[in-house]
């Protein structure tokens, strides 16, 4: 039968940062959301891509959630290579 494979201390630690980042990622855009959609258009704001524009708030979100995505792509990349590998 065959054994699975442990991973280091420093790989656990890596894997723990990762689901870490994970849950910081998720936090981030529902208090994104929340924040902004509370935010209210001033009087005369007429620009399309205004943050106080439904449309400005999902630009925003998407930029913000595609920096996060490259940010998080290092620890992601760091806990995948330090996996448990079979000799």
């Amino acid at each position: 039968m065959d054994e699975k494979g442990q991973r280091s201390l420093g790989g656990k630690l890596a894997l723990w940062a990762f689901y870490a980042f994970c849950f910081y990622f998720i936090w981030m855009m529902v208090r994104f959301f929340w924040v902004v959609s509370d935010i209210q258009a001033p009087p005369g704001a007429a620009a399309d891509w205004s943050m106080a524009t439904t449309s400005g708030q999902w630009l925003s979100a998407l930029l913000g959630a595609g920096v996060l995505g490259a940010v998080g792509m290092l620890p992601g990349a760091i806990a995948w290579y330090t996996r448990p590998r079979e000799d």
